[in-house]
């Protein structure tokens, strides 16, 4: 698909006003897209702008964070099982679980925070009641990590509404998103718009399920990312 008819897809969708999801939950959105575009997955080539752009979708005039990226790998001082026994919950399931935002700015209810440590290139998650930093992330790693996965990103808007139970999407605004800074991505996180998202239990065996910790962003904020932005529609 090139960009021309991408720009046609978008239009045709924008004209069928409001779209029943065909999944509960916040994945709703993203599915139905994928559904509408005749997609797989969550990225689309576009050859004549480059390659593969990733795909996201968002309601409009929510509170709810866009996933821009997971990352675990080598970042825990300390082991996964402590820390959900220690500060986790009975979640809905009857599961120990530790689903938890965590941001620069204060500590959460669970008395997790983040800080920044340019002279050390490290963000790392603190808990009020450690003395010893739980995670460490490497702003080189992190930062590479969005460059790489959404150096072009089309993000697409929706109204919502609920009828019945029922979900309903109108996918009515989009843009093509280029060329992201790390400098911008890292000033995110001191300006307190880009977060973490702690998403991990306890399986019955007693062993760890983490889901990936998120690296997320509201929409508004996610636009500020990128030096190049093309509304489609």
């Amino acid at each position: 698909m090139n960009l021309r008819d991408l720009i046609k897809c978008l239009d045709n969708l924008e004209k069928k006003g409001f779209i029943q999801t065909l999944r509960k939950g916040p994945t709703g959105i993203g599915h139905l897209l994928e559904n509408e575009l005749g997609l797989n997955e969550t990225n689309i080539a576009i050859p004549d702008i480059g390659g593969r752009v990733e795909l996201k979708a968002t309601r409009r005039n929510t509170n709810s964070l866009i996933t821009l990226f997971t990352f675990n790998r080598g970042v825990w001082k300390i082991k996964l099982k402590d820390l959900i026994n220690k500060y986790g919950y009975k979640d809905e399931r009857g599961r120990q679980a530790l689903y938890n935002i965590v941001n620069i700015k204060t500590p959460n209810t669970q008395g997790f925070y983040l800080v920044s440590d340019p002279s050390r290139h490290l963000i790392i998650l603190r808990n009020n009641n450690e003395k010893e930093n739980i995670a460490e992330w490497s702003t080189y790693v992190i930062a590479g990590k969005f460059m790489t996965k959404l150096d072009r990103l089309l993000l697409i808007l929706a109204d919502n509404k609920v009828e019945n139970e029922i979900e309903y999407f109108h996918f009515n605004e989009a843009y093509l998103l280029e060329n992201p800074t790390p400098e911008m991505f890292l000033e995110a996180f001191e300006k307190n718009e880009l977060m973490i998202d702690l998403r991990m239990h306890l399986k019955k065996s007693g062993g760890v399920r983490n889901h990936g910790t998120g690296f997320r962003i509201s929409e508004k904020n996610l636009m500020n990312l990128y030096a190049k932005k093309k509304k489609l529609i």
